[in-house]
């Protein structure tokens, strides 16, 4: 297990605390500390267990999380030694959503009994807080009512990692030819307005993610010294997974179009150019995380997200278009 992937001891001891040092599988719920022989010492059979693996091979191993994420406390669930290892063992049942749900409803049932007044309430305002947003990831939904630090930036990684998952798998599948859709036949006098619409909305979906990315994810997330809004953060990552979603459709557009012999090598020039928006958007969840890795109190980091068009381009599809206009007046 990597040095980045393990639990610190901060970590360990406050996830301990919070599940009162019982074992959080309710069908358990062991106590995990206690007196030994020595009345200067205690013994403790209670683990830190990753939700989602901490390496490759390890149960529930999440290959798209990075050493930050697998080992923050929002990943982590407090069980006794035998509990840690039955849950490993049979990762197909105890997948993670259970774990989370364990997690969850421990912490409710310690923090009723620490508290009790106030905690119906507490709840019942979770439950319609988090309605609000719809579905989401389990890990999702507990940044959303912990609230630790650097929440929003988590929030912000995760729900952008569980929102483009879908797309960025079809994207990768339609790029190795794994599926077909019906052929639109776009004849010779069409194709000078087809390429232009094609055009318009490949600028209308750049446009849109440029303002996702240099305006709304930091409005989102609020001003320095101000928290952010746990809604607005979701609702900007799902317009981001609506851009890629357009992005993927445009693509099918060009790619399961059949032109004639004469348009075909502008049409291969449109092929790709749009899909390089989902591959920007993925690097995002990834470089978040690597900004909260270093801790940061105040500076500045900066995101370069590239979607040039291959070089000469323009230069290429000019002239593919001329030669492809020439061909069609003599033919």
């Amino acid at each position: 297990m990597a040095a980045a992937d393990k639990f610190k001891q901060p970590v360990i001891t406050t996830l301990a605390k919070r599940a009162a040092n019982r074992c959080s599988n309710p069908e358990c719920g062991a106590i995990t500390s206690g007196p030994t022989d020595n009345p200067d010492e205690s013994i403790n059979i209670g683990e830190a267990a990753h939700i989602y693996g901490a390496n490759p091979g390890s149960a529930r191993y999440d290959p798209s999380m990075t050493g930050v994420e697998r080992s923050a406390i929002s990943n982590a669930i407090w069980l006794c030694g035998n509990c840690h290892k039955l849950v490993d063992d049979d990762p197909n049942k105890y997948p993670a959503g259970l774990l989370f749900e364990w997690q969850r409803e421990h912490e409710r049932r310690i923090s009723e009994q620490v508290e009790k007044s106030g905690n119906a309430l507490r709840e019942r305002y979770e439950q319609r807080h988090l309605e609000e947003f719809g579905r989401l990831s389990y890990l999702a939904e507990r940044l959303i009512l912990e609230k630790g630090d650097y929440w929003e930036y988590q929030l912000t990684a995760e729900v952008l990692r569980y929102e483009l998952a879908p797309t960025v798998k079809r994207w990768t599948a339609l790029k190795r030819g794994l599926y077909v859709k019906p052929v639109i036949r776009v004849e010779n006098e069409s194709f000078i307005h087809w390429l232009s619409d094609r055009m318009n909305e490949i600028q209308g979906i750049t446009h849109a993610f440029s303002e996702l990315t240099n305006s709304e994810l930091t409005r989102a997330w609020g001003e320095p010294g101000i928290p952010g809004n746990d809604i607005n953060i979701v609702t900007t990552c799902r317009l981001y997974a609506e851009i890629c979603n357009s992005t993927l459709s445009w693509e099918e557009t060009v790619r399961f179009a059949r032109t004639s012999e004469e348009f075909s090598s502008v049409q291969n020039l449109l092929i790709g150019i749009a899909g390089k928006i989902i591959e920007e958007c993925a690097k995002i969840p990834e470089f978040l995380i690597n900004m909260i890795n270093e801790k940061p109190t105040t500076g500045l980091f900066r995101l370069s997200l590239s979607l040039t068009l291959p070089d000469d381009w323009s230069e290429k599809i000019s002239k593919a278009m001329e030669q492809a206009l020439f061909a069609t007046r003599f033919s």
